[in-house]
């Protein structure tokens, strides 16, 4: 794997634990511990949300909107999609048959992989903040779209992973042939 694949999942690492941090140590502090939407891998009800967003207060929706939504969220899903896209294509790369395909092939397996993960988890986003800032009401049918959102940005995450695993195996299944 190359310095520079490395590198951008170390930053994607270290990116998604400052965001783990800032759950945990500031917006579940000022809530009472309720998890934020995006942090629940199996949904929410529109409950849920309406507990979350009323133990938010005021400042509270502020600050999620302007340090998580504008800014951590924003950037994690594109940094997240481009480790895992250069992750497989430099895995996938060392694998004959893989390597033989036409560059556009190359390309777009792993981002076709990558890219309904980070459709799902920008959609989600934006609902999300939509919602904290009245542009969009906080009814059954919204936060019903938002938690499946949520939902399949988690699915596809996992699927994303376990593909990236599968081709790890199979490269240092190849390596050990040769």
């Amino acid at each position: 794997m190359s310095t520079q694949t490395k590198a951008l999942i170390a930053l994607a690492i270290v990116w998604f634990a400052a965001m783990a941090g800032m759950h945990v140590f500031w917006f579940e502090a000022i809530t009472g511990g309720l998890r934020a939407p995006d942090s629940r891998p199996w949904g929410y009800s529109a409950a849920d949300f309406e507990a979350w967003r009323g133990a938010l207060g005021i400042d509270g929706r502020a600050a999620f909107l302007r340090w998580h939504s504008g800014f951590a969220d924003f950037v994690f899903p594109w940094l997240l999609m481009a480790a895992l896209f250069f992750a497989m294509r430099d895995t996938l790369g060392r694998l004959p048959r893989f390597a033989d395909l036409p560059r556009w092939t190359q390309v777009a397996v792993p981002l076709a992989l990558v890219a309904p993960y980070g459709l799902f988890d920008v959609l989600e986003n934006g609902l999300v903040a939509d919602m904290l800032t009245g542009a969009v009401p906080v009814n059954d049918a919204s936060v019903g779209l938002a938690s499946a959102y949520t939902l399949l940005k988690w699915a596809f995450i996992a699927l994303a992973l376990g593909a990236l695993f599968v081709f790890r195996l199979a490269a240092a299944r190849h390596m050990r042939r040769r």
